[in-house]
């Protein structure tokens, strides 16, 4: 039988995101400025939630699919790093995408400038029930968002398993449609929305 490790998720996460694992609804958005932490933290949440439940895969867009593999695949594998189970994954560039060995759940990477290859999207094993708009603010159209939403879909296998859709972006223009959507309507069951900065981040020093 292997080793299992256990951990304590504040020690890996810090400070500052508690409501993002806590929380049952929806969708789940964060702005915040540099050095907050949100992508690395946001990288953490989905490896973490893909390993808690066996069923589940994620997609991981961003607007551009060449910022990808810089961006938040590099967050994924610091994150399955992080939490000390790199061995347990594997990552391929063509396609884009992270498997988790024992089981073959996917963490798939799309950008919306590829648009056949988002809307074919499917996985084999399981459903496919968090998406990570990562610099959701490079999404000028809100109809582009409601295509991405509509992805996520589909009955779930049971009720642990939750549709869940992290939206996270630096700092706006106030007249982006994210701001009206999400920031100017009260949070409620189906949504929470909030701002980090860098006192999120304890492990920067003093120089940072």
């Amino acid at each position: 039988m292997s080793e299992r490790r256990r951990i304590y998720l504040p020690d890996i996460v810090g400070c500052g995101y508690k409501r993002l694992f806590e929380f049952q609804g929806k969708y789940v958005v964060i702005k915040g400025s540099r050095a907050s932490k949100k992508s690395k933290t946001s990288a953490i949440y989905i490896v973490y939630m893909l390993m808690k439940y066996p069923l589940a895969n994620a997609l991981v867009v961003r607007k551009v699919s060449a910022t990808l593999r810089d961006s938040c695949a590099a967050d994924i594998k610091w994150a399955c790093d992080r939490l000390g189970v790199s061995g347990l994954w594997k990552f391929t560039v063509n396609p884009l995408e992270a498997t988790f060995l024992p089981t073959g759940q996917k963490i798939l990477f799309r950008g919306l400038d590829d648009e056949q290859k988002l809307h074919s999207i499917t996985v084999s094993n399981g459903v496919l029930n968090y998406l990570w708009i990562e610099e959701a603010y490079e999404i000028a159209k809100e109809d582009d968002f409601n295509g991405l939403d509509e992805s996520i879909r589909g009955k779930m296998p049971g009720p642990e398993y939750k549709k869940r859709i992290l939206i996270t972006f630096n700092p706006w223009n106030d007249r982006h449609w994210l701001k009206k959507r999400f920031f100017d309507t009260p949070d409620d069951d189906n949504k929470i929305a909030f701002t980090t900065n860098y006192l999120c981040n304890e492990w920067l020093d003093d120089s940072d």
